[in-house]
């Protein structure tokens, strides 16, 4: 794989984990700007741009044993 694939990749799981552009970034030791791009390019936002219904309907999905 590409250097810019395997990155790419590593931002992906990151995030799915959970972790924030900023933890990413610091993280894989990248810019920011890095990060928040490939979250725009993926048609994504940051869980801290949701509105506070989505991110309620989140939280609630994630402590419902029946859909992990």
């Amino acid at each position: 794989m590409s250097k810019m694939k395997d990155l790419a990749y590593d931002i992906e799981q990151l995030y799915i984990d959970g972790m924030n552009a900023g933890q990413i970034a610091r993280e894989l030791g990248v810019p920011a700007s890095v990060v928040l791009d490939w979250i725009a390019d993926q048609g994504l936002r940051p869980f801290s741009e949701w509105d506070k219904d989505a991110q309620d309907r989140l939280i609630q999905d994630l402590q419902n044993p029946a859909l992990i």
